[in-house]
């Protein structure tokens, strides 16, 4: 009996032994509860803390660091603060994010918990690889896109010549510009009118002012009042008798003074317009 037994231990140790070589680490793998979280590089991460302590900062950022850290917001909570903190891993490596937080006042916070992840390049590869599957890149314009715009651009602008030029009047040719008369000339036109016996009285009065002017020259200067320049002719002997004449025929019914004497005193201070010649 206890030889048959020993023959049953003997014939199982074998058996026991390698059922718990294969049982032990598939247990242990399948209650394991990971550490560290996988995160792909160059992905932003989101993380939230509630922390009672003093209030968290971003310890200052040196060139070159492995994890780019970044509190988006602050939110009051009982018992104290949550806090919505972005990372971003920049190389492969595990990392806590506990070492790039501070406070605020520059106590080193106590009781922060733990959050370690693993800086995965694997999963940034599948990352680009899924984006470069689902990303379009480029445009594809089929149906001969371009030829058509081509081909509508030149009927547009068709249609658009007739629109703009199409009934539009000819350009009229001006005529040169007439220089103006100088004062000599328009007396000259006045002196006509005078002898034909069709000058108005705007006419006279007009007359009247450019033989002032004539006789003004060598007594006073060309802005002088006409005041001045009226006493300054009344008394010069050259122009006396001519201005008593004149105002004697303009201004008095009873006047004997006659047109042709008026001719003649206008006539000397008359010229007659230059004709353009036509080519």
């Amino acid at each position: 009996m206890s030889t048959a037994r020993s023959f049953f231990h003997r014939r199982w140790v074998p058996w026991v032994a390698l059922l718990l070589v294969v049982a032990l680490p598939l247990a242990w793998w399948l209650t394991r509860e990971d550490e560290l979280l996988n995160v792909p590089l160059g992905v932003e991460q989101a993380a939230i803390i509630t922390y009672g302590g003093p209030e968290l900062a971003v310890k200052p950022f040196k060139w070159g660091v492995a994890v780019n850290v970044r509190i988006a917001q602050v939110t009051g909570a009982p018992g104290g603060r949550v806090y919505d903190v972005r990372y971003l891993v920049n190389r492969e490596g595990d990392y806590d994010l506990r070492d790039y937080l501070t406070s605020a006042s520059g106590v080193v916070p106590e009781g922060l918990p733990v959050f370690k992840f693993h800086g995965d390049p694997k999963m940034s590869k599948e990352l680009e690889a899924r984006i470069k599957e689902t990303e379009q890149v480029g445009v594809q314009v089929g149906g001969r896109y371009y030829t058509k715009l081509i081909v509508l651009g030149c009927v547009w602008l068709a249609c658009l010549y007739p629109l703009i030029f199409w009934g539009r009047p000819r350009r009229v040719a001006l005529a040169p510009p007439v220089p103006a008369l100088t004062e000599a000339e328009e007396l000259h036109g006045l002196l006509a009118k005078l002898r034909a016996g069709a000058l108005d009285a705007a006419g006279q009065a007009r007359m009247e002012m450019i033989l002032l002017r004539c006789w003004r020259a060598g007594l006073l200067r060309a802005d002088a009042p006409m005041g001045e320049v009226l006493a300054a002719v009344a008394k010069d002997a050259r122009t006396a008798e001519d201005l008593r004449r004149l105002q004697a025929w303009l201004y008095r019914r009873d006047s004997h003074v006659t047109v042709d004497e008026i001719a003649a005193l206008v006539g000397p201070h008359a010229q007659a317009p230059i004709q353009a010649s036509v080519r």
